[in-house]
């Protein structure tokens, strides 16, 4: 009789398996795709400019407008971010294929994104039941979503991968040749409205002016990470002005990184009164390489997705340049990224050439 039970136990052990395997087996690997020019493409009927125009009405810096319409709401565009050298994090940026180019944050729970969704990829995207948000004043697609569980502060949450399957179609093979870059000064980035969020552009003669977003100073030579135990919280502040592109912050028993994006200062000869900063996640794989030396006797070339920033109403929010990946110094001073960075990930990194963003002039 207890072998019975025994084998009953099992048998139910292996049906709840068999049905959770299937359930599984059931989720896509990859968003759909067509061939371009398909009966079965998702048909372009709104802009993106005009869905931000017409979904994006509510003042604030952070609001959520849910996308209900009886007619379907769909976007095109292409894919113009990489996330393989981790400065691009659980979202996807879209441009759009008229003639102005307007961008489009588009936030999913998932990572690995540019795996499915390559760079110059051409997107078709249902936004019907999805909303359009701002986070921190730049407007971005996604689902509602809530500053923490006491659900003090609404704003656009990350679309859940399996729901995204649902309202993204991908159409022909990518063609990263077609992306458009738009050359501009800093200055001129600094009078972008937000239709100007999110557009990639080249900046030519710039330069690193060795500062960080708080005005400080960074250190001429890379520090040691402290670990004599001795003055931490003094230690760990010079240690995050390394001239690098984003040092590593750590709780003050130094167990952990909290993943903080960084920013280093640029500047051109535009006329630019406004501080615009490269801004490296902490997690990218470029984050510990030694920024160019700073000066304007050291100017280079910068293509970069603009950001805006503005968490809080009692300050000013800031211009972010996000580079994609690093492949090729910006001057003969900057460390190779082709180089191994062993204390973030013990493995060789080469960058494609198709990844430039930031380079000799």
């Amino acid at each position: 009789m207890r072998q019975l039970k025994y084998i009953g136990v099992v048998f139910a052990a292996l049906m709840l398996f068999t049905a959770c395997e299937k359930e599984f087996d059931a989720i896509p690997e990859d968003f759909a795709t067509v061939p371009e020019g398909s009966d079965e493409a998702w048909p372009q009927t709104v802009t993106i400019h005009d869905l931000i125009e017409n979904f994006d009405t509510k003042e604030g810096l952070f609001t959520i407008d849910t996308i209900d319409s009886p007619n379907d709401i769909i976007v095109r565009g292409r894919v113009i971010t990489d996330d393989r050298a981790g400065n691009v994090y659980k979202y996807f940026v879209i441009q759009s294929l008229d003639d102005d180019h307007t961008c489009l944050k588009v936030s999913v729970d998932a990572g690995s994104l540019s795996g499915m969704l390559p760079l110059g990829q051409v997107v078709a995207i249902r936004c019907n039941g999805l909303v359009l948000g701002r986070y921190a004043a730049a407007p971005q697609l996604g689902v509602r979503g809530y500053r923490n569980d006491n659900k003090i502060r609404e704003e656009p949450g990350r679309i859940p991968y399996t729901l995204a399957m649902k309202h993204i179609q991908k159409i022909g093979t990518p063609d990263p040749s077609k992306i458009v870059v738009e050359e501009k000064t800093l200055k001129e980035i600094t009078e972008m409205d937000k239709y100007g969020y999110f557009k990639i552009v080249k900046i030519k003669d710039v330069y690193f002016t060795g500062y960080d977003s708080d005005g400080k100073k960074l250190n001429d030579e890379i520090l040691p990470f402290p670990s004599d135990g001795k003055n931490v919280t003094a230690a760990l502040a010079k240690y995050a002005l390394n001239p690098i592109f984003a040092p590593s912050t750590y709780s003050a028993d130094k167990k952990y990184n909290i993943g903080f994006p960084r920013s280093r200062v640029i500047a051109d000869d535009s006329g630019n009164t406004v501080d615009v900063y490269i801004s490296t996640s902490e997690y990218a794989r470029f984050a510990d390489r030694r920024i160019p030396t700073p000066g304007s006797g050291n100017k280079g070339e910068i293509t970069a997705i603009v950001g805006w920033f503005q968490d809080n109403e009692a300050y000013d929010g800031t211009w972010q340049l996000t580079v994609r990946s690093l492949d090729k110094p910006f001057s003969k001073d900057s460390i190779s990224l082709n180089r191994v960075s062993r204390a973030r990930n013990q493995m060789k990194l080469v960058m494609p050439r198709s990844n430039l963003f930031l380079h000799e002039s």
